[in-house]
């Protein structure tokens, strides 16, 4: 049986709805991953920058050059095919439609068109994203974030640059693997962000950190349930009709050339009192 309980679907979805808003792309980093701040970067060795369209270009080099926070993750390895992976990646309300069918949120999100999504985490912070490089193996997200504090005057307003690298391998045993890291740079465009980053940059590294963290993991949690629970992943797709039918149909591709013949015929369930990361998750 796969493991997999309340709190850790809530924790890591909590993680992932504010990566969601923040850009939507699902990568991890070791604890060990460094965070910077404030360290000029050459934008040209992190991005291609002739990939980008013109008239993002020099936004997406000012916050990389003159970020308010940095973060560098460590490459993270899992087994998953390269469609289902590309697919969670690409799909941004697919995979947050397969995580509330597990555990109530308040995160909302809506395709505005191709490439753009603007989102809702239901606690203050809300997110327009553009995916502005979308390849196999390099994904470049923008996002423009605002957070307004529910008991407080705070307010910060910041662009986002995400930058997902991925590459795919095979095991001895033929397995495929994915291997993908994330660097993201956040630029602070408050007013009034100095008179508050004594207080507030510690809340937001924290808050940063951990989301980046726990995003990969999550990524690589729902990969396993997609491929353990082929039929619940099929249905919740069906039953989004914000996600357009080639999507969806070609999500189902994926599930039935990724099925499994031990795959169960059921839904994951989440345990309801469990304290362990590694509980039981029943089969029905």
């Amino acid at each position: 049986m796969s493991g997999i309980h309340d709190r850790s679907v809530e924790r890591s979805g909590m993680r992932l709805g504010l990566a969601m808003l923040t850009t939507a792309i699902l990568a991890g980093m070791a604890p060990t991953a460094e965070c910077g701040i404030g360290r000029h970067i050459d934008p040209a060795q992190v991005l291609p920058m002739d990939q980008l369209q013109a008239q993002h270009r020099e936004i997406v080099s000012e916050v990389i050059r003159d970020h308010t926070f940095h973060r560098q993750g460590e490459a993270e390895s899992f087994p998953c095919s390269s469609g289902l992976y590309l697919s969670l990646v690409n799909e941004p309300l697919l995979t947050l439609a397969l995580w509330k069918d597990l555990a109530d949120s308040p995160v909302q999100a809506r395709k505005l068109s191709a490439d753009r999504y603007q989102g809702d985490d239901g606690a203050g912070t809300t997110a327009t994203w553009d995916f502005l490089i979308r390849t196999p193996r390099l994904h470049v997200l923008l996002a423009y974030l605002n957070y307004a504090g529910p008991k407080s005057n705070t307010r910060i307003d910041a662009r986002v640059v995400l930058v997902l690298r991925s590459g795919y391998y095979r095991e001895v045993n033929k397995e495929p693997y994915i291997q993908h890291s994330v660097e993201i740079f956040v630029k602070v465009d408050s007013k009034g962000w100095k008179t508050l980053a004594r207080t507030a940059r510690p809340l937001v590294e924290r808050i940063l950190s951990d989301q980046v963290d726990e995003a990969g993991k999550f990524i690589s949690l729902m990969s396993r349930l997609v491929v353990t629970y082929p039929n619940w992943a099929v249905q919740v797709a069906a039953n989004q009709p914000a996600i357009d039918e080639p999507i969806r149909g070609r999500f189902r591709e994926i599930v039935a050339q990724d099925r499994r013949p031990n795959a169960s015929p059921g839904r994951p369930m989440v345990m309801a009192n469990s304290s362990s990361p590694d509980a039981d998750t029943r089969r029905r």
